[in-house]
């Protein structure tokens, strides 16, 4: 009966038909032409120089229009552009479940994908807020978890702390996007606490064990503030100044000390100059 549906046959079309062998070698108009899109977009990303470089401009400008990590061929495409017929082809392919790339293999899961973090920002966010957020994420440069964490790779940085970290205009108000994925990654409901969630923890911490936080090697801004923890005491701050020509320090800077007594971890610190100690 359902052979009998999809080929448009009445109910009491004789069983012996089916089995002809003309009939077997048939196929359903709609079903040819999604075969002939799948060769056309394979014969397209793999023809030759000039086919493959259109292909790739195209595939690409749909991933910076999201900006994401993910691989377009992955993707269910939401584009509305017009005169693009590589996207109209993968939208209609997407609504058969059909992607031109396969990732569940794991020799090919970072094909085609960008790297830089463990877990993509879409995988996070409300799809309805994917779309509408991709130029605020691609101003900040953010597309990973990583890129909005502190650098233990458990704090979730506040909205201000980020823009400040990318030396952006702190006014206006905080997204409704980076609002959705305090929701989603913070263990305290109440905000109290900058702990993201156990599950994401052991996934960022594994790509994070062997990172060094600080490399004296690596070039700094001036007046960058750098921060760090000796054995047995508080953390330091310290303004950086200049490159030392001493053999013994690389580095010249000012010390900080912060105002009062007790530290909040999920606050920054007010810093002031340090009036003499031996660290000066």
């Amino acid at each position: 009966m359902i052979i009998k549906k999809r080929a448009g046959l009445a109910k009491s079309t004789s069983n012996f038909i089916l089995y002809d062998k003309e009939l077997l070698g048939m196929k359903h108009i709609y079903d040819l032409q999604i075969e002939m899109l799948c060769k056309n977009l394979l014969y397209q990303a793999n023809g030759n120089e000039k086919l493959k470089s259109i292909f790739k401009i195209k595939i690409i400008q749909e991933q910076n229009k999201i900006w994401t990590s993910k691989c377009p061929g992955e993707l269910s495409i939401t584009s509305n552009r017009k005169n693009n017929w590589i996207l109209d082809a993968l939208k209609i392919l997407n609504n058969e479940n059909i992607k031109i790339c396969n990732h569940e293999f794991i020799r090919n899961q970072e094909n085609h994908r960008i790297k830089g973090g463990t877990i993509d920002l879409i995988d996070i966010l409300d799809e309805k807020y994917i779309n509408i957020s991709a130029s605020s994420r691609k101003t900040k440069n953010v597309m990973f978890i990583e890129d909005i964490l502190e650098a233990d790779g458990v704090t979730l940085l506040k909205w201000k702390h980020l823009i400040k970290e990318k030396n952006l205009n702190t006014q206006g108000r905080i997204p409704k996007w980076f609002k959705n994925v305090e929701t989603k990654l913070l263990e305290d409901k109440e905000g109290t606490t900058r702990k993201i969630k156990n599950k994401y923890i052991s996934i960022t911490q594994k790509k994070n064990i062997n990172i060094n936080y600080f490399d004296e090697n690596e070039k700094t801004n001036r007046n960058q503030i750098i921060t760090w923890s000796e054995t047995d005491e508080s953390l330091i701050f310290v303004e950086d100044k200049k490159k030392s020509f001493s053999k013994k320090y690389k580095r010249l800077g000012r010390h900080l000390i912060m105002t009062g007594n007790e530290y909040d971890l999920n606050n920054s610190p007010n810093l002031i100059g340090c009036e003499g100690c031996h660290r000066n």
